[in-house]
């Protein structure tokens, strides 16, 4: 049996594949959060479960393994013929197993202690935590109870942290005060309740288009796509209005599982949000939607976790979205509460400097502990045994003691509340896990005069939703309904129903199209809902797919689709309606809302909520982290078509004509690794910017990945995300630059999946219109003449090199006084409109110091340079003279290498994607070195299309860096600017940086992370247009190079 119920976990069976607890979770304790460490087990240390683990153990000790009082562990004896009785502590004679310890010694306590510590703690029990054991142990064995007295000191020892950790407990015995607010609150009560239905629910058949379609039948696209076994008919749908929401369908279906959902919708007073999911930005599968995507895809584990934390790029580590709500609420004024129904502690944790408790709602009704003791006051005692750590306690041993010390006071809290007149006589409708939950929530909802609270959040948990062997979802929407319906029910009788919204979550969406096994796999985007007193509802926001085919922009595969809304979205208005309206808090709390647009990508309360009372009708723009505008879908352009099965490719490649949907005379079938298929006859007009489009098909459930070469250059790797089958062929659009004349097109397989199915290449030049999806490859450099095999081409015409303004004046500027530093503060990027003349700077001649991501908050004071990273000299300036001469004119910029640069690698047989290079991470992107080209590196061509001077070059990686070139056009040589190591060549001892770790770094704010090095080279005045940095040699001397920021 399991004991899930009462400890949080048990023998035999877990409620997932992920067992009871996750392995990145990290809980609600400062020390643990500060130090970045996880505590996976501490996800079932709710305190009615930490009392019933300890009530269990103690009754072992005192009973053996047999039923008494409400034992935790009595289930494993249900049916077993031995008597039960436990008149008094130490009878265990009847018990079918109990515990036969006896110490070596018995001489005296220290004796029992000794060998008791080392079986328990390995030794480790503080000289505190023993002397308090031993004062209440002697008193029993100076009057002879030697048995008593060993089981006095067990159970002691099970209550201290060195038991329960494995840190060096370092206490000072003193108990841990906590307490609730002392004043009643000024403002009214609001709550948010999630609805959390673990597992991945799958959504299509909770929401789905049902009729009176602008475009198409949508319908029939929704039943196509699920087939006969998936689809939902008709008549098993609630219809529903949708006039008000901008679909293409004015009537949608809620299944009738459902149907009371439905009709609070149709009573305006429920939400609906199709196809929502955690985004990093606003994107298509045009896009790179992989590459932009900073957290793993299609996990349970780690989709939970984002969806907890709601913070795509790690901005606010180890904390969940309404835990920085709380956060920012409390530093508001209002009185909060953050509360767990067993789940969601990850989602409610704040940051530690404000280290606020979350409460566990437990289902249990509140018992009296310790009947029949061995110890008459343990509970007391366990208090002090986890007592306030000292500063240098073990942080699993605090995280242990300050669960103890917080489960203690939420169960002596909850004794209190069951005397409550509004509590006495408490009753909840309905059985089942849910609506027990549901209960609870609703017991603790009524305390809340008495817990002096007016804003709070709750996390109930609803698990078995992961179907991927059998369509069952309708009996988990039954329970849900029904569940609704009772809380609703006594939020109206109890006056609540204004004040509380609720809303449904989940790890992820499914896949539209069902699996061979008769469920649906995990996807992305979902259909999710709202429902509350005060929600403006009758109305679905944002966009249901449309059409429900691979033609959707959004369709990654399989039925699979990106998000179209963010969940930031849906979090802003929440937010708004709880009390945040400053944009500093809302963008502490929803760190990546500054990706999306105001007005057009985040809900405010105004949208969701009928008293919603945002003032902020400004329409602020994207600001960070850098996005693109969406690529719009594939539009009829002309272009000349060059058909895969007349090219060349290598011998595992062959021509094939099995599948259907190709044009031409058949398709390319690329063999595995390493085959290829070159395009050697590609026109490329007059030359300059040019899109190819590639049609393949890929019917397995994996992408392939493609090395793209133009004439020889490496500009970058194609992926080819999975189409709907092997018969469905989709098109990859590339951007890049190509030469006049005749260019020669080359892509190889690059990952063990092999290659594509490849029907033909479409090219479209620089003439042509350009608004295709498209994958934007660094411009190739050098590109030398390609040498067709089939024809030969014109002669190249040669590319214009007029000289761009120079962006950094020669003369140094006057010196002003001195001032002290200043908080630093977001910059614009540089723009290519003329600039005013430069502002005098002091001498001597500053480092030109790159913008920080911007923020919405102040930046902390500066804090003086690391002194123990020892800048080179750079080395002596080459002696031969630029092609052009120090510019007249120009201004300072803070960085030559804005966020939208790009770059091309050199010397690299396989490379990574060069435009990470400029992301502000430390996403690492590989280069493998290729000994029979030139040394391995980058070239970078600078956003600001202008001769600028180089003086530092900083690097976030640990690898070596000699060779830092530069050039003045497409067609000069490269003059060597410096050479040398960096500072971290030779810091060994310096860990790695994590992948994709946030830079936030300034000149102002020091390293104290050790993010990146620099080298200087002051005495440069050389104007160039590209640089180029190569690097030779590597930490460990090998082959494979890999490059940070």
């Amino acid at each position: 049996m399991s004991l899930e119920s009462r400890i949080g976990q048990g023998s035999y069976e877990s409620p997932s594949v992920f067992s009871f607890f996750l392995p990145e979770y990290t809980p609600n304790v400062p020390a643990l959060q500060t130090a970045g460490l996880v505590a996976p087990e501490s996800m079932v240390l709710s305190g009615d479960n930490l009392l019933e683990l300890h009530e269990g153990i103690f009754g072992l000790v005192k009973f053996g393994l047999k039923k008494c009082y409400a034992n935790s562990l009595e289930g494993y004896r249900v049916g077993l013929p031995w008597p039960m009785s436990c008149n008094e502590e130490g009878d265990s004679e009847t018990a079918p197993a109990r515990s036969t310890y006896w110490p070596p010694s018995t001489a005296s306590v220290d004796d029992i202690l000794d060998d008791l510590s080392m079986l328990l703690t390995s030794g480790r029990l503080t000289p505190k935590n023993r002397a308090v054991i031993k004062s209440v142990v002697e008193p029993e064995f100076t009057q002879g109870n030697v048995a008593k007295s060993i089981r006095m000191a067990q159970q002691l020892l099970f209550a201290t942290p060195e038991f329960h950790s494995t840190s060096v407990t370092r206490n000072l015995n003193e108990v841990r005060e906590l307490s609730g607010y002392t004043h009643p609150p000024a403002a009214p009560y609001k709550a948010v309740v999630l609805l959390m239905m673990l597992g991945g629910a799958d959504s299509w058949n909770l929401l789905v288009p049902h009729s009176n379609c602008d475009i198409g039948n949508q319908y029939n696209e929704y039943k196509t796509a699920r087939g006969s076994s998936h689809s939902l008919s008709t008549t098993d749908l609630v219809p529903i209005s949708a006039l008000s929401s901008d679909q293409n369908c004015n009537t949608f279906g809620v299944t009738k599982d459902l149907d009371y959902l439905a009709e609070l919708y149709n009573s305006k007073e429920a939400i609906f949000f199709p196809n929502t999911g955690i985004l990093a930005k606003s994107m298509t599968k045009h896009d790179d939607w992989n590459g932009d995507t900073p957290f793993q895809l299609g996990a349970h584990n780690s989709m939970v976790h984002e969806f907890y934390r709601n913070d795509a790029f790690n901005d606010r580590p180890n904390t969940g979205v309404f835990g920085r709500m709380v956060d920012q609420l409390k530093l508001r004024g209002y009185q909060t509460g953050a509360n767990a129904a067993g789940a969601g502690s990850a989602m409610l944790t704040g940051d530690p400097q404000y280290n606020h408790p979350i409460r566990g709602v437990t289902t249990n009704n509140p018992d009296s502990l310790n009947k029949i003791p061995t110890v008459e006051n343990i509970y007391d005692i366990m208090k002090e045994l986890n007592g306030v750590g000292q500063h240098h306690n073990g942080v699993m041993s605090e995280a242990w003691s300050s669960r103890v010390a917080s489960g203690l006071f939420e169960h002596e809290e909850a004794i209190e509340f069951a005397q409550l007149p509004q509590l006495s006589d408490h009753t909840y409708p309905g059985d089942g896990s849910l609506n027990s939950r549901f209960g609870s929530v609703m017991k603790s909802m009524k305390s809340r005069e008495y817990r002096k609270v007016n804003r709070e959040f709750y996390v109930v948990k609803h698990d078995g939703y992961d179907h991927h062997g059998s369509n069952d979802v309708s009996g988990k929407f039954k329970s849900a309904d029904d569940a609704i319906r009772n809380f609703v029910s006594e939020l109206k009788s109890n006056g609540l129903w204004e004040s509380t919204v609720l809303v449904m979550g989940s790890d992820f969406g499914r896949s539209l199209n069902p699996n061979s096994s008769g469920g649906s796999d995990h996807a992305w985007g979902g259909n999710y809902f709202m429902v509350g007193g005060s929600v403006r509802g009758g109305k679905i926001l944002g966009r249901y797919p449309q059409p429900l085919t691979p033609n959707h922009p959004n369709w990654i595969g399989r039925g699979r689709f990106i998000p179209t809304t963010s969940w930031d979205a849906v979090w802003n208005g929440v937010g708004q309606w709880m009390g945040l309206h400053d944009e500093d808090e809302l963008n502490e709390a929803i760190p990546n809302r500054g990706s999306f647009d105001t007005c057009t990508e985040l809900f405010s309360d105004k949208d969701l909520f009928n008293d919603g009372a945002c003032t902020c009708s400004g329409c602020e723009t994207v600001t960070w982290p850098p996005t693109a505008p969406l690529t719009s879908a594939p539009t009829q352009a002309p272009r000349t078509i060059y058909q895969a099965e007349d090219q060349s490719w290598d011998s595992s490649g062959k021509v094939s004509t099995g599948n259907s949907g190709w044009t031409g005379e058949g398709y390319a079938n690329m063999g595995g690794k390493s085959s290829w298929v070159e395009f050697d006859t590609v026109d490329g007009g007059a030359g300059g910017a040019c899109t190819f489009g590639f049609r393949y098909s890929v019917g397995s459930s994996l992408s392939r990945s493609c090395t793209l070469k133009v004439n020889g250059v490496n500009v970058g790797t194609v992926t080819f995300s999975s189409t709907d089958s092997w018969d469905a062929w989709e098109y990859d659009y590339v951007e890049t630059t190509c030469l006049p004349g005749n260019n020669v097109i080359k892509i190889t397989a690059s990952t063990s999946e092999g290659g594509p199915n490849l029907d033909r290449m479409d090219f479209l030049t620089a003439t042509q219109p350009t608004n295709q999806p498209t994958t934007t490859m660094p411009v190739p450099t050098n590109l030398p003449t390609p040498q067709p095999t089939n024809q030969p081409s014109a002669p190249p015409t040669p590319l214009p090199t007029p000289l761009p303004t120079p962006a950094v004046p020669t003369t140094p500027p006057s010196p002003q006084p001195s001032s002290p530093p200043t908080t630093a503060q977001p910059t614009d990027p540089p723009t290519l409109q003329p600039s005013p003349p430069p502002t005098p700077l002091p001498t001597p001649l500053p480092t030109p110091v790159p913008s920080a991501p911007p923020t919405n908050q102040p930046s902390p004071p500066p804090t003086p340079m690391p002194t123990n990273q020892p800048t080179n000299p750079p080395s002596p300036l080459p002696t031969s003279s630029p092609t052009t001469g120090p510019p007249t004119s120009g201004e300072y910029v803070n960085t030559i290498f804005s966020t939208d640069s790009t770059a091309s690698s050199v010397g690299c047989a396989n490379a990574g994607m060069p435009h990470r290079a400029f992301d502000k991470t430390t996403a690492k992107f590989y280069c493998t070195r290729d000994y029979t080209a030139e040394t391995s590196g980058l070239i970078v061509y600078p956003a600001l299309e202008r001769l600028s001077i180089a003086k530092k070059l900083r690097v976030y990686a640990h690898n070596n860096c000699p060779n830092c070139d530069g050039r003045v056009d497409e067609t000069s040589e490269w003059v060597m600017i410096s050479e040398g190591d960096l500072p971290w060549r030779y810091l060994t001892s310096n860990p790695r940086n994590d992948r994709g770790l946030g830079i936030a770094s300034t000149y102002e704010s020091g390293d104290s992370r050790r993010e990146y090095t620099e080298v200087t080279f002051e005495e440069n005045v050389a104007t160039f247009l590209h640089y180029k940095v190569q690097f030779p040699d590597s930490r460990n001397g090998g082959d494979n190079l890999q490059f940070s920021e």
